[in-house]
């Protein structure tokens, strides 16, 4: 009886850490990189009450010192909270902070060029993409993609030239002042977009896997109305559409995709067949959104985005896409990346779910109601 009631008490504790951490990223009390950490120690102490075999605990721990014990952990638990929305809080500013001090150094550089603006924006983030890049830049131009859009690369605090080789083929460069992640480094681009009026943004890989052929097709989609007369808000490119072309998908990410779409069809009523694509057109009003403090996963952005947007309304349509394998360089998906972009979804999903569907509508009730 006192072992069930020590594994018991092991296994609740792992399944309110586990709620804590997705309902504190569901109300964006902790950052995502905290509530995996949260989440890390949920499954150990949930693991830990359905393996652990303590038969003889009650020989160095009586009843009054197993409730103490509990109620240690208890206080524990609260501390260890409360560090961490405080923490989140820090990081996130430290983070804005980052991107506003590189869009100000960027605004210098332009106002010296006096440089024109066209519609639309092309964004190119790239964290060590010195080799990747100069070839990439080339075949833009060689597709004309510049007389229909400003290029602009986000350089996320790269260790190598990935920022001079930029600026020596005569492209817009913000380089961040340290490496931010995939995700801020987008929204980087994104607020430069919302400031600078520019109506359409198409975001592509810097490393060559999305084609420059996609550019033209994905500015002429995001301006062509549906049979209700309705613009997109976002334009997805799918390597899984007929007309598409793709490359040899590892197994992990072929099955993150296959996940995601069974989840996004469960969630929202909606099959995208490439919902994991990092090539996507937006528009004027989904630029806003993402550039909005707090808006924008700052890790992974990938099929927690679409499920954020879905919910919130935002029209989504897919194109078919060409892509290519990365030839030179590494991917940000190598090593156990994938493993953790996994864990990253499993509670991020269901967060953006809660937020959208649970707390965004008792908020906008309880607005009403006043």
């Amino acid at each position: 009886m006192e072992e069930l009631v020590f594994r018991a008490i092991l296994f609740g504790a792992g399944l309110a850490a586990l709620a804590v951490a997705v309902m504190a990223l569901a109300r964006k009390k902790m950052t995502e990189l905290l509530c995996m950490v949260w989440g890390a120690l949920a499954l150990l102490l949930i693991a830990g009450g359905l393996l652990l075999r303590p038969a003889d605990w009650k020989r160095y721990l009586s009843h009054r010192g197993l409730i103490l014990l509990v109620l240690t952990g208890i206080a524990l638990f609260a501390t260890a909270y409360l560090i961490s929305v405080v923490v989140s809080e820090l990081l996130c500013q430290n983070r804005e902070a980052a991107i506003q001090i590189a869009l100000l150094r960027h605004q210098a550089d332009e106002e010296a060029a006096g440089q024109r603006r066209k519609e639309l924006l092309l964004i190119l983030p790239a964290y060590n993409e010195e080799k990747n890049l100069p070839g990439l830049l080339k075949q833009l131009k060689e597709a004309g993609v510049g007389e229909m859009a400003d290029l602009l690369v986000i350089d996320d605090g790269s260790a190598d030239r990935t920022y001079e080789q930029a600026k020596l083929l005569g492209c817009g460069c913000i380089r961040a002042i340290f490496h931010l992640g995939y995700g801020s480094a987008l929204q980087m681009g994104y607020q430069y977009a919302a400031r600078k009026g520019y109506r359409y943004v198409i975001q592509m890989d810097s490393d060559g896997q999305h084609d420059p052929c996609n550019v033209e097709a994905l500015y002429r989609a995001l301006r062509e109305p549906d049979a209700d007369g309705r613009l997109p808000d976002i334009v997805l490119g799918s390597r899984f559409l007929p007309g598409g072309q793709s490359f040899p998908i590892p197994w992990v990410k072929l099955l993150a995709i296959r996940l995601f779409r069974l989840a996004l069809q469960g969630m929202v009523g909606q099959r995208i067949t490439d919902p994991t694509t990092g090539l996507q057109g937006l528009s004027a009003r989904t630029i806003a959104f993402y550039a909005g403090y707090g808006n924008f996963d700052s890790q992974y952005p990938d099929a927690n985005m679409l499920l954020q947007m879905l919910l919130r309304g935002f029209r989504v349509r897919e194109i078919p896409a060409v892509m290519h394998g990365r030839r030179l360089g590494k991917s940000m998906h190598s090593g156990l990346r994938p493993l953790a972009y996994l864990f990253h979804m499993a509670f991020s999903m269901p967060a953006v779910y809660i937020r959208e569907t649970l707390l965004r509508r008792g908020q906008d009730g309880g607005a009403q109601d006043l």
